[in-house]
């Protein structure tokens, strides 16, 4: 293949990357100012609900990211002092699922858990008190979401923990340091360095999350930016407040995750969390510290695992025949699995096209470089309910977007999933530009030959983790489904959410095992079948 030939090939794949990403964007910001004018500011600046609803978002959400992360620190502490304990491999492989697991099953295995009458509430009644709901409101929120930011804090912690250098304890060990003086001199300060990005990544998680503030909210004191959004669209139809409430969250967003990056060091969220094993570490023996860390580490299986057994126990009922009989399970089965398979097939489309553009750039034009990798992330600053608000706004006088939903639900969630794609897929492309494009140039390997011989086996189990993770992710998103969906046309997730909305809490557990086995299958299905078998899930 010419040199012309290679350049058009990267121009037109960087080119539709670029549309893929930049049209809804142009058109959410297109929509939006076209309301500017007709908004009312000065009653939503004075408005005392709007400033609740702000300082609430920002409450919980700095509260979740503190308790995560100081849970974090001492999971993976624990982890890296006692790899040979028996439950390691359980807990790891948890804290795998755990970030696959869908939103509306975390809550309900969390409210079959801690509601009135959930276990604990029944266990707390048998030793004589009086069961009462804490579950909905505050609580219940920080519970969901230290499920689901612990596992993803933990294994990064544990990865900086793990890139220790054996010398260093050993030299340690020769020093008799304690428990305390390798976090003052050794663990911290490895540490440190990631945890400004990782806690802009937890908060911006938290202050955008939706599915678990719309079921666990509580009523209006518990109600964030993101549901209000939802609320002024679907509810309200107040198009104006909707604008207002998403220019606020794009101006929070951008500002917390800005701060991250200026304060800490990239992270890498899907490392291996293969080690090696550090038995040279002077704190391994004294009997209080052993206690300590099964304490912390039977403390995280239980609150990972707990909700995924409840949400299994809940799904084993005699509600089984009927609601597998029913037509629109297999109709929301289907919706659910072509949303996530194409989903992820679009998100990887459109990293292709952004790391070549990005490995074309690197060298010559490092700010344009730079630029394209803003641009992956852009989901992270303007939120994926804010981006379908202003796809509805933008769209709603042309089509009958409720007619086109899925396909609005697939584009908005290819974008949601760039980030995690380019995440994982970056290194390994990055890496092969510089050590094979010479040698592929001058030994005229090019096209087809060299995506099957020399990146293919690279890019392999990449591709095939990022395929699953995003596909997973997507199969189980409610946030923009809801927004979109219609009573023709729906997902697990939504049928899952409306079935708990009318109280049918068995046929909603029958649907929440059939949409975790769907979850885990595309995941499990999509990383073994491209990236080949693994022993890790």
């Amino acid at each position: 293949m010419s040199k012309v030939q290679s350049s058009r090939r990267w121009f037109w794949s960087s080119s539709i990357s670029f549309s893929l990403v930049l049209l809804p964007l142009l058109l959410a910001i297109g929509a939006f100012s076209s309301y500017l004018d007709q908004a009312q500011w000065s009653s939503y600046v004075t408005d005392t609900y709007t400033w609740r609803v702000v300082w609430f978002s920002w409450w919980q959400a700095s509260l979740s990211t503190i308790i995560s992360l100081s849970a974090s620190v001492l999971v993976a502490r624990a982890l890296a002092r006692r790899q040979y304990f028996m439950g390691r491999w359980l807990l790891l492989r948890c804290f795998s699922v755990a970030l696959v697991v869908p939103s509306i099953i975390a809550v309900f295995g969390i409210i079959l858990l801690h509601g009135k009458y959930g276990y604990f509430n029944q266990l707390w009644q048998w030793l004589g008190g009086q069961p009462h709901s804490y579950v909905y409101g505050l609580t219940g929120i920080l519970l969901a979401h230290v499920f689901f930011n612990l596992p993803l804090a933990t294994r990064i912690v544990l990865q900086r923990l793990d890139a220790i250098n054996g010398e260093t304890w050993r030299l340690s060990s020769q020093l008799g340091m304690t428990s305390m003086d390798l976090w003052r001199h050794i663990e911290w300060p490895h540490i440190k360095g990631v945890l400004p990005q990782l806690a802009a990544l937890v908060f911006a998680l938290c202050f955008t999350s939706f599915a678990i503030v719309m079921t666990l909210g509580g009523g209006p004191k518990a109600t964030t930016i993101e549901v209000a959004i939802f609320q002024a669209i679907r509810f309200d139809f107040d198009i104006a407040k909707a604008v207002y409430l998403s220019l606020l969250q794009v101006v929070f967003c951008g500002s917390i995750l800005w701060v991250g990056l200026r304060l800490g060091r990239p992270i890498d969220m899907f490392a291996s969390l293969e080690t090696s094993v550090r038995n040279m570490r002077p704190d391994l023996k004294p009997i209080f510290g052993i206690v300590r860390d099964a304490v912390v580490l039977l403390l995280a299986t239980l609150l990972v695992l707990l909700p995924l057994l409840a949400v299994v126990v809940a799904g084993l009922n005699t509600a089984w025949a009927e609601v597998l009989l029913d037509v629109r399970l297999w109709s929301a089965f289907s919706n659910s699995l072509w949303v996530a398979l194409a989903s992820a097939s679009l998100s990887l489309l459109m990293a292709a096209g952004l790391l070549l553009a990005q490995r074309h750039w690197r060298e010559r034009y490092t700010s344009a470089a730079l630029a394209v990798e803003w641009m992956g992330s852009v989901i992270l600053v303007v939120p994926p309910l804010v981006l379908a608000t202003g796809l509805f706004i933008g769209l709603s006088p042309h089509v009958n977007v409720f007619a086109i939903n899925l396909y609005i639900v697939v584009l908005i969630n290819a974008l949601m999933g760039l980030p995690y794609m380019l995440r994982v897929l970056s290194v390994a492309y990055l890496q092969i530009g510089r050590d094979y494009d010479r040698l592929c140039s001058s030994l005229g390997v090019q096209g087809w030959h060299r995506l099957r011989h020399v990146e293919w086996p690279i890019l392999r189990k990449p591709i095939g983790l990022a395929l699953a993770l995003v596909a997973a992710m997507s199969a189980g998103d409610l946030g923009v489904v809801a927004l979109f969906g219609s009573p023709d046309i729906q997902t697990l997730p939504l049928l899952m959410y409306q079935r708990l909305g009318s109280y049918q809490s068995d046929a909603a557990g029958v649907t929440a095992v059939v949409l975790l086995g769907l979850c885990l299958a595309i995941f499990v299905v999509l990383e073994r079948l491209l990236g080949g078998p693994s022993d890790k899930l």
